[in-house]
This record gives structure tokens, C-alpha cells and sequence, in this order.
């Protein structure tokens, strides 16, 4: 029975905040049960397995996985079946940051353990700690004390071509009571574990690059070419921002890279292209971030928001969209025109009164005749309309009247035209148009760029408004025209108001500020055809670098750099300033005073042609009378 060993074991997973031990050792009975009653005066929990016996090792990657997500394992590697636990360890992929393993070597075979631990699946989120009793000096404190040695033991990816690297730590003495350190033999107590494992030079990590607007056939020259140009943003935009994100990050771990280009970011939620090659782990890092879905996340761990996805519809707006009856009575409110027109009609009234009064009752009359109630209201009105008048009141009171019609309607004139002129200048008519449900039931026309989870989406929603739209598209005489490059429809949105093009915004966007004038932007309406997503990049689940490449994407998004790539390849907003409008006085807002003209001159050529007949039935009638009294010739003779 070693108690020191004991304190040793027991102070390494206590260090660690690590209560649920596994123990694999050879020990007798009493030993076991030393260990026990020390373990559990210290609150651990611990499942004892013997290592001499190859039953108990049997499954017992299951039994290890089942328990807690991270747990200690203590390893004695001087027992008969140590070798087996390793290399199911190594198998079953135990070697990881769940299980963090004390290996001890009381024989102190630094070299054994070396050529046993190259041949090891370790990757660098090992937690393996190796640790052999030193010999003891010849002074009177050897036997109270014991030494022991602790190494820091991990590979950059066994599989990955990585090589084995064992770091001195430190030296821990233990005695019957406690351990305690007594000098550090490296610098790595000074960082944090991947501090230590900041490169992995010695690594080939295998990449998953998506391609989709030049053929996968192409040379890898080709390939890397297209991906590394700045040319030409709106090709394939996000790809190429997620590939040179990617290489940055390569730089920053500082590993080797084998490529593998796919034509598809996937097929399903998980299988196929780029998602499906890391699904399965035959890629370590994919080049593009993607939108995070129940189904992918049984798979992958997100690493970080890198960038976001708008799939939208753009149309600019049509000219009959705005075109509305009261266009020219929106300046004041029905009580305002209401109370103008009786001040006009009394006006009208007032000056009626003063006519006939200047007429039959003063001495000097200053008209000739007398205008009726009518000629007085079409000149009241007219001084509404800013028009003047030949027929002026004599006397002083009657001009007062006057002056204060042509103040009121002046004012009036005045406060009307900077309403609409404050209207005209303001935000040009947009369309009432603004979810996926109204442009499904509008008779807009539709194209859509010809985007595989475009498609994918239109097929597999379950949405109301996303059945209708996709019932919209395959009503029309040939639906595969709808289907036009990204260019194109861009160009006929400019040229045709009302057509409406659905693309993804981050590659449109470009398109739009290169060949659209900052007054037909402003023109523009947007309907989101699928709710907006932010993009993550992400890594699976039991993925050796998940905690280094976190650590390093984290930092990179800390430069900035990664936002300077984002603002040049993804566009999410188009500006519009107050500046910008050129307001085009349309049929939007001539329309209903064209419509009001015609229904007046409709209106007046009514009346016109009803005294017509009024006035030819009463000279009918005239003549008829006349005829009876005088005779049939009486106006011949």
C-alpha cells in the first residue's frame, strides 16, 4: 500500500475539479480498499476495473462513453493488459478532452512509454498526463517523501501525420498526508493548454471547398485561381468569402492542407456536398458557414457567426401602384375642405348682396348689369383657384370683401402647395406589396436565379404564402423561364417596374449598386422570400481541433479581418439618401386629375348638351303656341 501514490492520484484530479474516476490498475484487495476510503473522504467517485483481467475490459469503450460527458481516468501502465486498454483507447477515439487520463509508470521507462504512445490515435485536445516515481536520493528524507515526474502528452493528429510530443511539466512531491510541487521543469504552467498547442505544423488537415459558376472538372490551378481573385464579386460571393476566411485561418494554425472541391453546398439538411463530407468526417474544415438546422446540429458544434444569409424579392415600383382618387385632397382633412368650401359659398353670397345693393340702392352704380348668385360663386371660387376677376365691388366695403376672399384663399393656396411639394420631396410611392403571402396572390411577374437551395426551398416548405408563390410559378404558360441568371433579372428589374426577381442579396447587391442609379435604388421594394439567417461556421461534434479552431476563428473575428473580407464579398443593404430622389411627377399623380378632367368635361358637356334640348324645347313649344293663335304662315306674311 503506497499512500503517497494515493495523495499523488488524488491531488492530480482534484487540481482538475475532477470528482468521477475510473481507476484501471492491478492492485491487491487491501490496496483497493486504502484507495477506496481516501478517495471517498475526498468525495470522489470511483469505478474500479481490474487490468489483469481481459474480461473486465471487454465493452468497456460503452461503459466509458455512458457515464458523465468528462470524467479522470487513472491508467497503471505496469499491468498485464495495459497495452489492450490502450489500443481499444486509440480505437474508440478515448483520447480526447472528455477523458482526461493519469498514466503512471512505476518503472520509469520514459522510452517504452514513447514507442507505445507513437502508435496512439492522439490528437492535440488530448488530455494525457504521464507520470513515473523517480529514484530516490540517499538522505534520511527518501522514504518520507516521493518524487514523482509529470509529463504533458499529446500528437497534432496521428492520422493527420502529426508526431508524438512529450513535454517535461513539473516535479511533485507527495507524502503520506499531501503533495505539493517543487519546481516546474518547462514554461507550460505559464499558458493555458492550447497556449502549448498553438501550431499544428506537423498536421495535414483535409479541406472541403465549395464551387458552383466554373466546372469542377477544372484544373486545381483554375480552381484556386478563380477562388483567390477579387474580381468579378458577384460570382459566386459567399464561396469565395468563406475560402479566403479559411486560408487565413490555415495561417493561423499553421498546418498542411489537402484539398477536395465539391459542385454543391449539400443535397438534403445533411447528406451530399459540402455539409455531407463533413457530416461523415471525411473533411476537417469546409470553407463556406452555413445556417445551423436541427438536423445538422446532431452532427456539428457551432463555432462562430461569420457571416449572414438574405434571400429576398426585388422589384421596383410599378406606376399604377400608387394611383389613388384623393391623391390631391390629402393636403387637409374632409372638415378643412368642407369648412373652405361654405366660407367660399358665403363669400359668394356676400358679394351677391353688395352687387345688387351697389346696383338698386347707392346713388353711383359701378357695373352695368346685375351678375347673378352664380357669376358671384365663379368668382369666389376662382379666387380659390388663384384667378382674378374683371367684376370688382365700388364701394369700400365691398372691396374689403374682396381682399379678405383673395387673402383667405392665398393663405389657403399657399399651405395646399408646400403640403404637396413637402410630399413629392419626401420617400417616392412605394408598393403595398411587403410579404411572400401578397406577392403570391398579386399578378406581379416573377423570375427567380436559378440557386439549388432555391429550389430546394420552394419544394420543401411547408409555408402557406411559399406553396401559393410556388403554385404562382408553375402556373405560367413556360416555367422554366423563370429561371434567368442573376445579370439578367437584375437588369430587368431596373428596365421594367413591376417584375419582380428573387435572388440571394449578398451577390445581387453588387450587381444593383453597379448598374442602378442611386434614384432608381431608392425605387426599389424588397419582400424577404425566406426569413433572414445568420451563417456560422462550424465543425462536428467529435472533431480532434473543435476547442484550437475556436480559439483561432475567435481571434481572427477580434482583428477585424474577417469583417474587411465580409464588407467586401457580402452585400446586405443597399443606401438610399435624401439626396438621391428624383421625384417624376407620374400617373401615379397625374392619373386622378386626368380622371377628375374627363369626369368634368363628361359633366359639362351633359349640361351643355341638357340646355340644348332645354332650350330647343321651349322654341318648339313657342312656335307650336303661336302657330295655334296667329295661324300656320303668320310669321310669312
Amino acid at each position: 500500500m503506497d499512500l503517497k501514490l494515493f495523495n499523488l492520484i488524488l491531488y492530480y484530479f482534484l487540481k482538475l475539479n475532477m470528482k468521477v474516476l475510473v481507476s484501471f490498475n492491478c492492485w491487491d484487495v487491501e490496496t483497493q480498499l486504502a484507495f477506496y476510503k481516501l478517495a471517498a473522504e475526498n468525495s470522489f467517485y470511483i469505478d474500479y476495473i481490474n487490468l489483469n483481467d481481459s474480461k473486465a475490459l471487454q465493452g468497456i469503450e460503452y461503459r466509458l462513453i455512458a457515464k458523465k460527458p468528462t470524467m479522470g481516468i487513472f491508467m497503471d501502465l505496469n499491468c498485464e493488459n495495459a497495452e489492450e486498454l490502450l489500443n481499444i483507447a486509440s480505437q474508440e477515439r478515448l483520447f480526447s478532452d472528455h477523458f482526461f487520463w493519469l498514466i503512471y509508470d512505476d518503472m520509469a521507462n520514459v522510452t517504452y512509454f514513447r514507442g507505445l504512445f507513437k502508435r496512439q490515435n492522439l490528437a492535440v485536445d488530448a488530455e494525457i498526463t504521464y507520470a513515473y516515481l523517480n529514484t530516490p536520493e540517499d538522505d534520511g528524507n527518501s522514504t518520507a517523501i516521493a518524487s514523482y515526474t509529470l509529463y504533458d502528452v499529446y500528437n497534432n493528429g496521428y492520422y493527420h501525420g502529426g508526431k508524438l510530443n512529450m513535454t517535461l511539466d513539473r516535479e511533485i512531491y507527495c507524502n503520506q498526508e499531501e503533495c505539493y510541487v517543487n519546481k516546474y521543469l518547462s514554461k507550460l504552467h505559464l499558458r493555458n493548454k492550447y497556449g502549448n498547442r498553438n501550431t499544428l505544423h506537423d498536421a495535414t488537415l483535409r479541406l472541403t471547398v465549395v464551387v458552383t459558376k466554373i466546372p469542377i472538372t477544372s484544373t486545381p490551378e483554375q480552381i484556386f485561381a478563380f477562388l483567390r481573385s477579387v474580381n468579378g464579386t458577384n460570382y459566386d460571393a459567399i464561396a469565395r468569402f468563406g475560402f479566403q476566411a479559411l486560408s487565413i485561418l490555415v495561417e493561423f494554425l499553421g498546418c498542411k492542407t489537402n484539398h477536395t472541391f465539391v459542385n454543391r453546398w449539400t443535397i438534403n439538411e445533411t447528406h451530399g456536398g459540402l455539409i455531407g463530407a463533413l457530416a461523415i468526417q471525411s473533411a476537417d474544415l469546409i470553407s463556406t458557414p452555413f445556417i445551423p438546422t436541427a438536423p445538422r446540429m446532431e452532427f456539428f458544434t457551432i463555432i462562430a457567426e461569420t457571416s449572414s444569409f438574405r434571400s429576398i424579392c426585388l422589384f421596383r415600383t410599378p406606376r399604377n401602384s400608387g394611383i389613388q382618387g384623393d391623391v390631391f385632397l390629402k393636403p387637409f382633412n374632409t372638415t378643412v375642405w368642407s369648412l373652405f368650401g361654405v366660407l367660399l359659398l358665403l363669400t359668394a353670397v356676400v358679394l351677391w348682396s353688395i352687387f345688387r345693393l351697389e346696383r338698386y340702392r347707392m346713388y353711383k352704380r359701378y357695373i352695368d348689369y346685375m351678375p347673378s348668385l352664380l357669376a358671384t360663386f365663379l368668382i369666389s371660387f376662382g379666387s380659390a383657384c388663384s384667378q382674378g376677376s374683371d367684376m370688382v365691388p365700388g364701394s369700400i366695403g365691398g372691396r374689403m370683401v374682396f381682399y379678405t376672399l383673395y387673402l383667405l384663399t392665398f393663405l389657403m393656396y399657399n399651405y395646399y402647395t408646400s403640403i404637396v411639394v413637402s410630399s413629392l420631396l419626401g420617400s417616392p410611392v412605394k408598393s403595398d406589396i411587403k410579404t411572400m403571402g401578397q406577392l403570391a396572390d398579386s399578378s406581379l411577374e416573377v423570375g427567380l436565379e436559378p440557386l439549388p437551395f432555391t429550389l430546394t426551398y420552394l419544394n420543401n416548405s411547408l409555408l402557406p404564402e411559399v406553396r401559393r408563390f410556388k403554385h404562382k410559378i408553375d402556373s405560367v404558360p413556360n416555367p422554366q423561364a423563370i429561371w434567368m441568371p442573376l445579370e439578367k433579372g437584375i437588369l430587368r428589374v431596373r428596365d421594367q417596374p413591376g417584375f419582380v426577381f428573387g435572388f440571394e442579396a449578398s451577390t445581387g447587391f453588387l450587381l444593383v449598386k453597379r448598374y442602378y442609379k442611386p434614384y432608381e435604388i431608392c425605387d426599389l421594394n424588397e419582400v424577404l422570400f425566406r426569413p433572414e439567417k445568420s451563417l456560422y461556421s462550424a465543425v462536428h461534434k467529435n472533431y480532434s481541433y473543435k476547442e484550437i479552431t475556436k480559439q483561432k476563428v475567435i481571434r481572427i473575428l477580434e482583428t477585424g479581418v474577417n469583417l474587411k473580407l465580409h464588407r467586401y464579398w457580402v452585400q446586405t443593404t443597399l443606401e438610399c439618401f435624401d439626396s438621391n430622389f428624383i421625384v417624376e411627377v407620374g400617373m401615379e399623380y397625374m392619373a386622378p386629375l386626368f380622371m377628375l378632367l374627363a369626369c368634368t368635361y363628361v359633366l359639362v358637356l351633359m349640361i351643355l348638351l341638357c340646355e340644348i334640348l332645354h332650350k330647343k324645347y321651349w322654341t318648339e313649344r313657342k312656335m307650336r303656341l303661336e302657330n295655334i293663335l296667329f295661324g300656320q304662315n303668320w310669321h310669312n306674311e
